[in-house]
């Protein structure tokens, strides 16, 4: 028997819908790739009160505009990340073309994001000298996808994440 999720899957595609619903018990919106329409979007904020939303878009810039687009429509969702390192080939990335343990995993670290928080002021984030590196740090630290400056400041505060748990995680890592 399949899991089941309780939220409504937000993905690009109908080959990602088979590939989710191959593995779990789930209902999906597809955002028919980046044709994002305003009717979908207004679907997804009702399925987001209704039922909850968890946005799992591909790895791509595709995916990351979808996603930027719809953190901004939404107030309370989750989302699940998977790697372009979790593809079964190198031809296409995206959902449907990742391996079946990624997926499941993805799904299983999901993460709230509340667009109404703000944990983090823009100059506690500046005051940490800010690399590419660090940024990875934190991305798979909280299993999110790697991002510029702006989008990890964004993404924090919408996670609720205080500067001193970025610095422990920052710094913990640098003890390893």
């Amino acid at each position: 028997m399949k899991p089941f999720i309780k939220e409504i899957i937000v993905v690009e595609g109908k080959t990602d819908t088979a590939k989710l619903q191959s593995l779990f018990n789930a209902d999906t919106i597809e955002t028919n790739g980046s044709k994002l329409s305003n009717a979908t979007i207004a679907l997804i904020q009702k399925a987001a009160q209704n039922r909850g939303v968890i946005l799992f878009l591909d790895p791509d810039g595709t995916g990351e505009t979808i996603r930027r687009k719809l953190e901004n429509n939404l107030i309370g969702f989750k989302q699940a990340f998977i790697k372009k390192s979790h593809m079964q080939s190198n031809k296409k990335i995206g959902v449907a073309e990742a391996n079946d343990q990624a997926i499941i995993n993805a799904l299983k670290h999901v993460v709230t994001f509340n667009k109404n928080k703000m944990s983090i002021t823009w100059e506690e984030y500046s005051s940490i000298e800010w690399n590419k590196s660090k940024r990875k740090i934190i991305a798979n630290y909280f299993k999110i996808s790697e991002s510029n400056n702006k989008q990890l400041f964004k993404r924090l505060n919408m996670m609720n994440v205080t500067l001193n748990t970025v610095k422990k995680i920052i710094f913990s890592y640098k003890d390893q």
